[in-house]
């Protein structure tokens, strides 16, 4: 008989789902413990944060050089590296936030000014359903609350490899009107049919897709592997599309930018995606120090050859 304390692993679609019940209680613990300390504390860790991966050259702060290297060639060498640092300082003190939110939906202290919340809210009153897409920029988790503190709101995730962590993420996120759906054909569906009757729901877009689920289009100059179901959900439930990002301001807390997406849903998979990818890289060329360059966002080449992080 199989210990249930050991690491389990099954298939699910080609992907190692693992149970690591040990691994989530430690980082259940680091929550609450975040979410426990006051926001100096977070500012600490944050620069600590920033400042080990530099020193140690870890893998994040490698592959934000990289990614720096390869979207924003115009700015000089000195100019990414600082970037690269406010963009770790950034990343390390979403652990502070994320937590406060998670554990004690603590959401509303980050919230300042909401920009285009009219707009969405006539489309709503009008019976239309909103899809709001976006990227890792500013805090993700912010944007999620504020969607589900004020709407009927469904939000498509890929399910993370521990699985005990799936209840984590759903107890953390859920806590307010807001659903959680895998990003399968039944999650689809779900979404397709909510958006219908006039409800809210997003899907982060700047996420690598499998090749049979995406196009080859820019994204911030160089080809990446775009995602195909935005532009599915939309044509298939007649919903406006938005773009939705949580920016940091200088009071420190967040504005919430609710930006219309004028676009036709009809048109080539390739179109619709590349128009999709340049809305986002607005934003990105905006604030490119709250974007979370660590992510390997061109790590599949539409030649098949090596990947730019294998250096």
């Amino acid at each position: 008989m199989t210990d249930p304390s050991k690491q389990k692993e099954s298939q699910v679609k080609g992907k190692a789902i693992q149970s690591q019940p040990f691994k989530v209680k430690v980082i259940r613990a680091l929550i609450r413990f975040f979410a426990a300390m006051p926001a100096f504390v977070g500012s600490g860790f944050s620069r600590l944060f920033a400042t080990c991966s530099r020193v140690f050259k870890s893998r994040g702060y490698q592959t934000t050089l990289t990614n720096l290297e390869l979207c924003l060639a115009d700015k000089t060498v000195k100019q990414r590296q600082e970037i690269a640092a406010d963009s770790l300082r950034h990343t390390g003190k979403l652990f502070f936030e994320a937590a406060k939110i998670w554990k004690k939906c603590e959401g509303e202290q980050f919230l300042d000014k909401i920009y285009g919340e009219a707009l969405v809210k006539d489309t709503v009153a009008q019976g239309q359903g909103v899809l709001f897409t976006g990227s890792h920029i500013g805090n993700w988790e912010v944007a999620l609350y504020y969607l589900g503190s004020r709407y009927p709101f469904h939000c498509m995730y890929r399910p993370p490899r521990q699985q005990e962590m799936d209840e984590v993420i759903n107890m953390g996120r859920c806590q307010n009107d807001t659903t959680m759906v895998k990003g399968d054909s039944r999650g689809v569906m779900h979404m397709i049919k909510m958006l219908k009757n006039g409800e809210v729901a997003a899907v982060l877009s700047d996420q690598e897709p499998g090749r049979r689920a995406g196009v080859f289009v820019p994204f911030c100059g160089k080809q990446a592997l775009t995602m195909t179901i935005v532009q599915k959900i939309q044509q298939k439930s007649d919903a406006k599309l938005f773009q939705v990002a949580a920016i940091k301001n200088d009071a420190n807390r967040y504005d919430i930018h609710l930006m219309p997406i004028d676009i036709n849903p009809d048109q080539s998979v390739e179109s619709y995606a590349k128009q999709v990818n340049g809305e986002l890289e607005g934003m990105i060329r905006q604030y490119p120090e709250q974007y979370q360059w660590s992510y390997k966002r061109f790590k599949t080449t539409e030649c098949g050859g090596s990947n730019p992080y294998q250096k």
